[in-house]
């Protein structure tokens, strides 16, 4: 075949990255830890060099979810947050198990010096980089998504945006996955909420076919015996666990 020795041939003519192959190379996962949740993003995790967001209505999940991300990820490599919001403390990270000092914390005066701080942490090498904001559309000029991406993919970090229903338009077509969060019950102990039962699934996907779903149970910080942080739970287990609610109900 003519084309293998057609492609060499140009490859020390003008180096190696003048004729690559048009697939994409595969992406890797920063894992978040759970085996359920990392099997549904096409990649074992978070994708790296790109944009993740996690999206849900209150009380969803969402951003508890994120809080646990980002003490997983900080047990072993560095975690920026970049608070829009001015409403996100260390605390929060902490309370999950988070190593505060391997976190970030940013706080911008002006939304310039956020996306700033956030291209300068991913170009640094941090291992997620994590955007808060409620409205997106009042802090997001139409060029700072973009250069956002290329410093995750120069860096090879995660980004994670959390934070109001809506992107603009320059924010949304970068995002490569998009988990939805919902909430199936709480859990309680001693009658106090611990924790919830939420579902995730795949809404928007660069990696595979949308509608990947699994179900998490995310254990809140409390007072109580019970370690905070997220496990998968099997359809089985959530089966059984809504049977026996559905028998408590009728025996009232």
């Amino acid at each position: 075949m003519a084309l293998e020795p057609a492609l060499a041939t140009l490859n020390r003519r003008y180096g190696r990255e003048v004729v690559r192959a048009g697939a994409p190379a595969r992406l890797l996962g920063l894992s978040t830890g759970v085996g359920e949740l990392d099997g549904i993003t096409g990649c074992q995790g978070l994708p790296q060099g790109r944009i993740s967001r996690l999206v849900g209505e209150p009380s969803s999940g969402a951003f508890d979810l994120g809080l646990v991300l980002a003490a997983e990820v900080s047990r072993s490599a560095p975690v920026a947050l970049v608070d829009f919001t001015l409403g996100v403390f260390p605390g929060d990270i902490e309370a999950y198990g988070g190593d505060l000092d391997n976190c970030w914390l940013v706080r911008p005066r002006r939304p310039v010096e956020g996306w700033s701080a956030a291209r300068t942490l991913a170009k640094a090498g941090v291992g997620m980089c994590i955007l808060v904001a409620e409205d997106w559309s009042r802090i997001t000029s139409g060029a700072a998504p973009a250069a956002l991406l290329a410093a995750l993919s120069e860096g090879v970090s995660a980004g994670l945006v959390l934070g109001g229903q809506l992107l603009p338009a320059a924010l949304r077509e970068r995002v490569c996955l998009e988990l939805e969060c919902r909430r199936l019950d709480w859990d309680l102990t001693h009658g106090d909420v611990c924790g919830l039962r939420m579902e995730a699934r795949v809404t928007r996907s660069h990696l595979s076919a949308p509608g990947a779903r699994c179900r998490l149970r995310l254990s809140f910080p409390r007072p109580y015996p019970i370690r905070a942080g997220l496990v998968g739970l099997a359809e089985e287990e959530v089966d059984e666990d809504e049977g026996l609610l559905r028998m408590a109900g009728s025996s009232r």
